[in-house]
Formats: C-alpha cells, sequence, structure tokens
C-alpha cells in the first residue's frame, strides 16, 4: 500500500494530515515532509515573541470546522486567561502565535495517537527537489537523492521563499531570525510596506533590544486597520454587474457600509459579510479584472480585511506617536551600497525625493510570486509538466476541487492565485477537508494515473510561460 505524501509539515500540512486521519483507514501510510519541525508552526507560528498575536479572533481559529469553538476552549483548559499569551479585548480573545503552535501540534499529535503505532504518520527530514509521474504514483526525490513512493501527493509548501538580494543588508526573507542579528541597535531600519508584516518586523526588532528609529514605506503609506466590535452585516446579493467587474463591486460594497453606518453597525461588518463569497468573487472575474485588483484595490483590502488585534495596533500607535516609527508613502528610486549601510533614494507621494542611509532595508510586501520566487520544487513539478502556475503566476493552478493534476492536490498560500482568500486559518482549514476527502476518493480508485508523456501534454504551459 503507497502512501500518501504531503509536501510541508507547517499548518496547511499539519491539519491536511489530522483530516486525512480522521478519514483514512487507521492502517493507510501517510508521509510528512518537512525539513524543519516540528510538525505544525510552520513559518507562520515559528515565533517566540509573545505580542506576536494572531490576526483573528480565537473564536474563529479551530482547525475543526465542525467544532468551532475547540481553540478557544483548548485555550481555556491549558493557559491562563487573559495572560502575557492571552488578550481579551472589546473585539475578542486574541492569543499569541507561538500559542497556536502548540494548538496545532497538540491537534496533529492527539490524532497520530489514535492511530496504532506503526501507522503513525512518519515525519521526513528532509526537502523534496523533484517529483515524477509513475503508472501506479509518483516517484519522489530529496535533496540527498534519497527515493520515495507515494499513490498521491498533497503540497502544503505554505508561502514561495523570495529570491535573495545582491546585498545581504537588503533582507527580502523577513522570517528568516538571522536577519536581527549584528543591527546596531540605534542606526536606522527602512521596511518596505506597511501591513501586517511591517507589524511583526517591528514588534520583534523592539522584543529584540533594538531602539532605533523605523521608518516604514508603502505605496500609499496606509496602515492595516484594527480589529473592533463590528456586529453582524447580511451577504449582500450583488448584481451580475456588480460580480464581473471591480469597479462596480467596490461602489456596492461603499454603499453598504453607508448603509451600515446609518444602521449604526461598523464597516467591519460590511467586509466580514462577504468572507464566504470572496473566492467566488475572485474567480468569477477575468483574468484582466484580477490584474487591476491587484495593481489599484489590493492595499485597500488588505488593510480593511487583514485587521491587527487590538493590543498590536495600540503598540504601532505608540510607536507612530512616540517617533519610533514614521509612516510614509512613497516608493523606492535607487538603493546603493555604503560602507555604512544602504543608501537609498525614495520618492515620496507629492514629488519629492530623499536619500538616506539605513543599516538595513526589510522587505514586508507580503504576496510573493511563484515565477519569481525561489522553490526548486514549483520549478520542477512545472518543468515536468505535473502542474503549472495559475495564469497571474501567483501559484500553482488548481481547480475548484483544489486538485492541480490527476493525484496532486495543493492548498493554502501556494493557490492564492485560483482562490485569493486562502491564507487565514479558516479559509485553509476548510480547504485541508476538501483536501482529505479527495484523496480519500482517489486512492480507491483502480484506473491507473495518466502517464508521465500525457499528463506532461495535458497540462502545458509550465514556469515562466506567459
Amino acid at each position: 500500500m503507497k502512501p500518501v505524501a504531503i509536501i510541508g509539515g507547517g499548518f496547511s500540512g499539519a491539519i491536511t494530515a489530522v483530516h486525512l486521519m480522521r478519514i483514512l483507514p487507521p492502517d493507510h501510510p501517510i508521509l510528512i515532509f518537512e525539513r524543519g519541525g516540528p510538525i505544525g508552526p510552520g513559518l507562520a507560528y515559528s515565533t517566540d515573541v509573545a505580542a506576536h498575536l494572531l490576526n483573528v479572533r480565537a473564536a474563529n481559529m479551530s482547525v475543526f470546522p465542525d467544532d468551532p469553538a475547540h481553540f478557544e476552549n483548548w485555550l481555556r483548559r491549558h493557559f491562563a486567561v487573559p495572560s502575557t499569551d492571552c488578550h481579551v479585548t472589546e473585539a475578542g480573545l486574541f492569543a499569541s502565535r507561538r500559542l497556536y503552535a502548540r494548538y496545532v501540534h497538540s491537534c496533529f499529535e492527539q490524532a497520530a495517537d489514535s492511530r496504532p503505532t506503526a501507522r503513525r504518520p512518519l515525519w521526513v527530514r528532509a526537502e523534496i527537489a523533484d517529483i515524477a509521474r509513475q503508472a501506479d504514483g509518483f516517484r519522489l526525490r530529496d535533496g540527498a537523492g534519497q527515493d520515495y513512493q507515494a499513490a498521491a501527493l498533497v503540497l502544503a509548501v505554505g508561502n514561495i521563499p523570495p529570491a535573495a538580494a545582491d546585498d545581504p543588508r537588503h533582507i527580502t526573507n523577513p522570517w528568516n531570525p538571522e536577519n536581527l542579528r549584528g543591527l546596531d541597535r540605534q542606526a536606522p531600519i527602512l521596511i518596505l510596506g506597511s501591513g501586517l508584516t511591517m507589524v511583526d518586523i517591528v514588534l520583534s526588532l523592539r522584543d529584540k533590544g533594538f531602539h532605533g528609529p523605523l521608518t516604514a514605506l508603502s505605496r500609499r503609506g496606509m496602515l492595516a486597520s484594527a480589529h473592533l466590535p463590528a456586529g453582524a452585516w447580511p451577504t449582500p446579493v450583488f448584481t451580475a454587474g456588480e460580480r464581473a467587474r471591480l469597479r462596480p463591486l467596490l461602489r456596492r460594497l461603499r454603499q453598504e457600509i453607508e448603509a451600515a453606518r446609518q444602521a449604526k453597525t461598523d464597516w467591519r461588518a460590511v467586509i466580514d459579510s462577504i468572507r464566504p463569497i470572496t473566492a467566488e468573487l475572485w474567480m468569477g472575474w477575468s483574468e484582466a479584472e484580477r490584474h487591476r485588483f491587484l495593481r489599484h484595490g489590493r492595499r485597500f483590502w488588505d488593510i480593511h480585511r487583514h485587521r491587527m488585534a487590538p493590543p498590536n495596533a495600540a503598540a504601532i500607535q505608540q510607536e507612530l506617536q512616540s517617533g519610533g516609527l514614521a509612516l510614509q508613502a512613497g516608493r523606492v528610486l535607487a538603493m546603493e551600497p555604503r560602507s555604512e549601510g544602504l543608501a537609498v533614494t525614495i520618492r515620496h507621494k507629492g514629488g519629492d525625493e530623499q536619500t538616506k542611509v539605513f543599516q538595513r532595508v526589510i522587505a514586508a510586501t507580503g504576496l510573493e510570486n511563484a515565477a519569481g520566487g525561489r522553490s526548486g520544487l514549483v520549478r520542477s513539478l512545472c518543468e515536468r509538466g505535473l502542474t503549472r502556475l495559475d495564469p497571474l503566476g501567483i501559484g500553482i493552478e488548481v481547480g475548484p476541487d483544489l486538485k492541480a493534476a490527476p493525484g496532486i492536490w495543493a492548498l493554502g498560500p501556494i493557490v492564492r492565485g485560483t482562490f485569493w482568500e486562502c491564507v487565514a486559518v479558516p479559509d485553509i482549514r476548510d480547504q485541508a477537508v476538501r483536501v482529505a476527502r479527495g484523496v480519500a476518493d482517489f486512492i480507491d480508485l483502480t484506473p491507473p494515473l495518466l502517464p508521465p508523456a500525457a499528463g506532461a501534454a495535458a497540462r502545458g504551459r509550465g514556469l515562466g510561460a506567459t
């Protein structure tokens, strides 16, 4: 019996494994390929900073759709509430990401313990570099040349790591802990971006004892909103014209927000009301309309949709008021290496230009396109014709069932080009359930998989295609 292979042991991979263990027979083997560890935290929750809070209320963070209070109940059973890691606010309970990492890992371990010892998921501490289709499944090869067999694949690789910059003082991966080493505690730092990643960087720097000035630069200089009590608002029934194009959709949302204001309901309730249909709206747009959103609408959407936990919002406001953090609108024109740092020329909104030396420039712009990122596995999959990039080049193209090809599923940030809203826990959790059901149905099928040549011809476009 060939195993199901999950590539990636972060949040997406861990909860997919949890739901596979709930659906598959207890003797069906599961492999999880994760070079780091442990299973569960991944990049998103591997932090030791208590101030790094979840940006979603604990009440919405259960890994089980059929038990929405599971995480909040787990918190209250195991930890003091409130505490340094658990903040009770008017907008709800917000927990630290490091606690959530423990929660996800505990859910994984509990599911694994329900299986026979010999059939617990096998954690393979290796990075898969190449995958090839075979008549009865797949051959996976890690970076050391070791081969593995699998009947079906789940790609849960998370965000595509960005390509490194030429100068190590220009940090393209803000989550690498090495970035904060060797800093002058007083020399200025420039952060490119003003969203939630910027917030995390500021909190990390202050937690590690950095006291110098920080500048956050983004095209519009807008800060993410904070969570507040919002109430409820019914999901609008959009017309076909409003669904088809960004501009009439935004016009209708503004009308809904005004109606909510008159009803003494916060605008956040309107934004939350369309969450169940956001992916449906995105999938109904043409490629041109999606490009229009990414260029003109994404920043406005992000600051309203992806909000800060109230304690984090208060901390950032304190930084702004004290002058420790400056929020600027503009763009980088040039970046030149100097012995004391990077000389960055900025054109501010309004036209004036300024050059200033920063000891570090940290990218915090969020979305990384698969076409420009650093993922040898994604490149290999596309070159072999096993998968292809979505038309925007954001990630891997999948169908509504999250299937990238016969026997291959993908979920989480890597399928953002297909669904857009698939980076938050509630979205990935629901995807994991769908993937688990799809895999369970697939491995019971008797017809052989497409041979490699037919699969390549059927998939067509590879990495870098336009």
